[in-house]
């Protein structure tokens, strides 16, 4: 055999095995995939200052990044799917579009902190200001109207049917409603140091509560009846809730960073694991609104599921004396409003994608096959 021959043959060899390794590299980082969704969570991350999407199948995609500092914390979604951002480090209520432009709504005087937002029958956005310990209403056009004042850290609010704000007060360690006069009334009283953080209301018209500092979702009736539907483990830290179509609830929890999963009889799945981003809040996004689009990583650690010996139904009653509904006795109600003069001032285009490193490391090693193998062509020709 010649010198010419067993080079060719070399360079063939060295095609055959770079090629493997070409189509090895394409399988252990897979090209971004098109996920033709089902459903989807729009949600917060603090920590990282970013409105991300994530499905149900664990494919997140970034849609806004915001200004280091801004910790987004409480997201509602409006009528015509813009997303509504409490923002908490910069006392704005602001608002991201599909497509990523941000404008702001309102902005609050410092020290407001706004917590949490949920968006009401007539389009006005409901604002838990935690650091004012006020609930207050802002309109679209970004006019100001204070709910109740005097509440110890509202940290999350729903709105039942008959238009009632319920009010997880975390630092008092209450669920009270208030109705849309101001007369305030006590669901619930918790033990001491539960922390409530968030509530939903399930089809039945039933609070879900996310007990922060007890990692705890519990249900209470509108009689005051407190169930618990899932023990979490020790520093789970449960922040938000929301209840999905299917009467499942989706809930945030911050401590290990991930968003879940859990049935009414007490199932729990992991849907994403974050990469300790702080997530705060999650709203679930109408079906109308929810699109195929390009994800950008997916959870290591999806479907982990089980089942605690506190989530069965009859497993605890009240851990706390059932409240007789009393007026409070502190705060007050005011119908003084106040117009934003910064309101839908400013914009700025966002939506930044996660760098697609995956993708590039296919490029890469096609450019290395090619590249290679010109190389032992080139000696094979030179030696021969």
């Amino acid at each position: 055999m010649s010198k010419q021959q067993r080079m060719t043959r070399v360079g063939n060899l060295t095609l055959l095995v770079l090629c493997a390794l070409l189509l090895t590299s394409s399988l252990a980082f897979p090209p971004i995939a098109v996920h033709a969704q089902t459903g989807a969570y729009a949600v917060t991350e603090s920590g990282a200052d970013t409105l991300s999407l994530v499905t149900p199948d664990g494919a997140r995609t970034v849609l806004y990044h915001f200004k280091f500092g801004t910790a987004p914390f409480g997201v509602a979604i409006d009528s015509v799917g813009d997303y509504i951002v409490a923002e908490h480090g910069t006392n704005v209520l602001s608002k991201i579009t599909p497509a990523g432009v941000r404008s702001v709504i309102y902005q609050f005087s410092p020290d407001t902190l706004p917590q949490r937002v949920v968006i009401d029958s007539a389009g006005n956005y409901i604002v838990c200001e935690l650091g004012s310990g006020t609930l207050s209403k802002v309109t679209p056009t970004g006019v100001r109207t204070v709910i109740y004042q005097g509440l110890s850290a509202p940290a999350g609010v729903a709105i039942d049917s008959e238009g009632n704000y319920i009010v997880a007060e975390h630092d008092a360690n209450v669920l009270s409603k208030i109705t849309p006069s101001g007369t305030r009334t006590v669901i619930y009283n918790f033990t001491s140091n539960n922390g409530p953080s968030d509530v939903a209301i399930d089809s039945q018209g039933n609070y879900i509560v996310a007990e922060n500092t007890a990692n705890v979702l519990s249900k209470i009736t509108p009689a005051g009846i407190r169930t618990v539907i899932y023990q979490f483990s020790s520093y789970s830290g449960p922040h938000a809730v929301s209840v999905d179509s299917e009467g499942n609830y989706i809930v945030i929890e911050e401590g290990d960073s991930v968003i879940s999963m859990i049935t009414p009889a007490g199932m729990r799945t992991v849907i994403y694991q974050f990469s300790f981003d702080d997530p705060t809040d999650v709203a679930i996004v109408p079906t109308q609104f929810v699109q195929t689009t390009t994800s950008t990583k997916t959870s290591s650690t999806i479907s982990s599921s089980f089942v605690t010996t506190s989530a069965i139904s009859t497993a605890t009653s009240s851990l706390a004396p059932v409240s007789t509904p009393t007026s409070s006795g502190t705060g007050s109600s005011t119908s003084t409003s106040e117009v934003s003069t910064t309101a839908t001032s400013t914009s700025s285009s966002g939506g930044i994608p996660e760098f697609p490193f995956e993708a590039l490391a296919v490029t890469i090693s096609a450019i290395l096959v090619v590249s290679s193998y010109f190389v032992v062509r080139r000696i094979a020709r030179s030696d021969s």
